[in-house]
């Protein structure tokens, strides 16, 4: 469901994508609204436009409505796929062209020179301190830097990494429960940590994980009780779903040797990782390995596997829900041949087994502790 964003002359009919799964939501927030009040009382209009973490479009759909942007040329980096959909939606919705003026980056592309960057806070620190590093070689000090914040995702540290990498910050007073951050770019130089090495003895894995990677640098526990806990079987087609840093199809690579292994996430640096991580660990079977940029499993062939692995996350951006998990079961059922396993590992007070019930018919518990249960179904 679209709504309505109007902003002095601004109107723009904006969605969540999926819509169906989020038709309650708005597509933006009092950050955004913050950033575009900014943008609309700028005292001209910036030849270069970096946006930062536009979670469904909103900036740039502001930006190419505004009469005042129109030669300006507008660079869009974004890690998340869900974030590219939207984006291209909404700009059809409010029939905006993008032509040349606004130029696609990837979240592992180098940042080009700006006048202005318009940043929403991701909710990785690492991810944060990691973008901050790359703006040094975008800003000048004569460049303008705002980044909206909601209230409660606004901890302190944030602005010791701005002081840290950029120099000066200020800040704008709070409204709606929001504000603006200001950069001032000193000139400070950083070492990038990113993407960062480490170790898992008990599997004698070296992996390398990029910024913005679910538990970056150390193993979840939901998934050290599933890496126990992986089915026994020749399974021929793997997909680990959601896959992060890729653990989970790295174990799946050695247990099933005759199997490919899909790796699927909706964040560009989770693939990255993924992949450095088996060319690390078991790079001669690199050829058996497919990485998918996908909102869970829309663009995957249906019934074209036999296992699904899956640790699905709770949340959408910055917006706690259930409905990723519910697509996730949802696309693992048709993309399952008959007599394929869904293999889910989840904290216990989530409750996924009505929906895997409704989904499947069924579910076996094949392990517990005092926090996850391990839940397989199977398609009939």
């Amino acid at each position: 469901m679209s709504q309505n964003l109007q902003i002095n002359t601004l109107n723009l009919q904006l969605s969540r994508y999926p819509q169906a799964a989020s038709s309650d939501l708005r597509a933006w927030n009092a950050a955004d609204e913050l950033l575009v009040e900014f943008i609309d009382n700028l005292d001209e209009a910036p030849a270069t436009i970096l946006l930062l973490n536009d979670e469904f479009g909103a900036l740039a759909c502001a930006l190419m409505a505004h009469y005042r942007f129109a030669k300006s040329n507008i660079y869009w980096l974004s890690d998340s796929f869900v974030a590219r959909q939207a984006l291209t939606q909404n700009l059809q919705a409010n029939q905006l062209n993008s032509d040349q003026r606004l130029t696609i980056l990837a979240s592992t592309s180098a940042m080009p020179k700006a006048d202005l960057v318009l940043m929403r806070l991701p909710k990785s620190l690492n991810y944060l301190e990691q973008q901050l590093i790359g703006l040094q070689a975008s800003l000048s000090a004569e460049s303008q830097f705002a980044c909206g914040a909601m209230l409660k995702g606004l901890p302190k540290s944030v602005f010791g990494l701005f002081e840290k990498h950029i120099g000066n910050v200020s800040t704008s007073l709070a409204k709606k429960k929001a504000r603006l951050l200001f950069g001032h770019y000193t000139g400070v130089q950083s070492t990038s940590p990113y993407p960062k090495r480490w170790q898992i003895a008990d599997y004698q894995w070296q992996l390398n994980d990029h910024a913005n990677v679910f538990c970056f640098g150390k193993l979840d526990i939901g998934t050290r009780f599933m890496l126990e806990n992986l089915p026994q079987g020749e399974f021929e087609s793997v997909i680990d779903l959601g896959c992060g840093n890729g653990l989970l199809g790295l174990r799946a690579l050695s247990l099933y040797p005759r199997a490919t292994v899909s790796f699927c996430d909706e964040s560009l640096m989770a693939l990255a990782s993924a992949k450095n991580n088996i060319n690390l660990n078991l790079p001669e079977q690199l050829e058996r390995c497919s990485f998918n940029h996908d909102n869970a499993l829309q663009h995957q062939a249906d019934q074209s596997a036999d296992l699904v692995l899956c640790n699905p996350p709770f949340h959408q951006q910055n917006t706690i829900s259930s409905h990723i998990a519910q697509q996730m079961f949802k696309d693992a059922k048709r993309c399952l041949r008959s007599g394929g396993k869904l293999i889910v590992v989840a904290n216990r007070h989530l409750g996924y087994h009505p929906l895997l019930k409704s989904y499947f018919g069924g579910y076996k518990l094949l392990a517990s502790n005092n926090k996850f249960v391990i839940l397989s179904s199977t398609k009939r």
